[in-house]
């Protein structure tokens, strides 16, 4: 297992059934998606799922949100289920920075540093930052040192600004760079596809922990710690396990099912037969429904 290769916070991807899939196949530490200071101090009843689980350990809870004040008061609610805080400064989502938000905070670093040293002189447990190379343009060594000097105890760094979104390629060569500048650890996020992505931030660029986001969708094996390639019928079980998870966990089958159906496709990313899945997911109601178009596809296929 490798405990430098971290589940990364995603967005209505997350959640505990995603989690515990990773942590079977050797995820030693997680996040939860991230989660709005506003809906926390509202107790909206959504959130309750959204939060750690009962016996769930080594998990991180990211918060986003513009107010110090209110970061306060939602990780003072949340410090006895998390590990440590994470404050969301990445998020490139227009809604999210509309409200000053996610990745709204590199335009605003001395807002974001005050949110940091509120919260660490509020809460017992770490807290933490993820960010991005800036806005709408590269100012992290910038932002990079009001957050240490705020007291953050790590940083993870998106190698992308705000506008690239996900698109191009992301900078790995700013965790070398950054290392060299702070004393708190680095935190690598942005194209981790493969064990060579992991070993190329630990070992070229020097980064103490790498995040792993979209390529863990659909692809656990990815914390086996080697260049592991399921095969189809091992992709069917996990998938399927996934699922009854995510129906047991949900206690809604049909709303469980057409949550899933967007992880149900990364499953088979590759695999002769996707096409055909991607093609019939959204008629997909129910596990057997789910069962019956894989076993109908891949014996077609004879895989």
């Amino acid at each position: 297992m490798n405990c430098k290769l971290i589940l990364a916070p995603m967005a209505d991807y997350t959640d505990y059934p995603f989690r515990e899939i990773c942590r079977k196949f050797g995820a030693q530490y997680t996040f939860t998606e991230m989660i709005s200071v506003d809906s926390i101090i509202m107790n909206n009843p959504k959130i309750h799922k959204m939060l750690p689980q009962k016996n769930e350990k080594n998990i991180g809870i990211q918060l986003f949100g513009n107010d110090p004040i209110k970061f306060v008061k939602a990780a003072k609610e949340l410090e006895k289920l998390a590990s440590w805080i994470d404050i969301n400064a990445a998020c490139p989502v227009n809604k999210v920075v509309k409200k000053g938000a996610g990745a709204a905070l590199l335009d605003t670093p001395e807002l974001l540093a005050n949110i940091i040293y509120t919260l660490k002189s509020s809460v017992k447990i770490p807290v933490g930052v993820k960010i991005r190379l800036g806005f709408n343009k590269t100012n992290i060594e910038e932002i990079i040192q009001l957050i240490e000097a705020a007291g953050a105890n790590y940083i993870i760094i998106h190698g992308r600004t705000r506008n690239q979104f996900y698109s191009g390629k992301a900078d790995k060569t700013i965790i070398k760079k950054i290392k060299e500048m702070v004393s708190i650890p680095v935190g690598a996020s942005g194209d981790v596809f493969s064990q060579g992505d992991v070993e190329e931030y630990l070992t070229t660029y020097n980064a103490d922990f790498v995040l792993v986001a979209r390529g863990a969708i659909g692809n656990p094996w990815i914390f086996l710690n080697s260049e592991y390639e399921p095969s189809v019928e091992e992709r069917k079980k996990v998938c399927l396990e996934h699922l009854k998870l995510s129906i047991d966990f949900y206690e809604n089958e049909t709303y469980a099912v057409k949550k899933f159906r967007k992880i149900l496709i990364k499953y088979f990313t590759g695999v002769e037969g996707v096409t055909e899945i991607k093609r019939r997911t959204s008629s997909l109601h129910s596990y057997e429904e789910v069962n019956n178009l894989l076993n109908e596809i891949f014996s077609k296929n004879k895989v």
